[in-house]
């Protein structure tokens, strides 16, 4: 295992602890993280990381598969937890559903000297809302 997949792997546990701050101090200043819904500065990230562990309190990202290459490393997992707090987001609120959530996700990190200098992920926004039951199903 490299450097690479050691960040990341820190990455998720400190998120899993709740532990949002600790987990910022693994991405350097400049890196701006690509969600679905468009870019996000460290500080939007950390923002974005909060709000979601206070709408699912016991959420954590399982890895189920990792390519890494160098400094390059993708991730194929699920996000998992409980819905059991309101999720604020610049969207609006997802009122507390009591729903469990188990998401796909697909994560890109380039890791340069144990900082994470680059960070995409993609994930279905319909399939999440479907799952917190904000949004009706197929």
């Amino acid at each position: 295992m490299g450097q690479a997949r050691e960040t990341v792997e820190r990455f998720f546990e400190l998120f899993a602890a709740g532990k949002i701050t600790d987990a910022t101090e693994l991405f350097d200043p400049s890196c701006i993280t690509l969600m679905p819904t468009g870019p996000l500065s460290q500080a939007e990230h950390e923002g974005m990381g909060h709000a979601f562990k206070a709408g699912l309190p016991d959420s954590r990202m399982a890895i189920d598969r990792v390519v890494e290459s160098g400094d390059e490393i993708v991730v194929l997992g699920h996000f998992t937890g409980t819905h059991s707090g309101d999720l604020h987001s610049a969207g609006g609120t997802i009122p507390a559903s009591g729903q469990a959530l188990n998401l796909r996700f697909m994560d890109y990190f380039k890791v340069v000297a144990g900082r994470i200098v680059d960070h995409q992920t993609i994930f279905d926004q319909v399939e999440m809302l479907t799952q917190l039951g904000a949004m009706p199903g197929p």
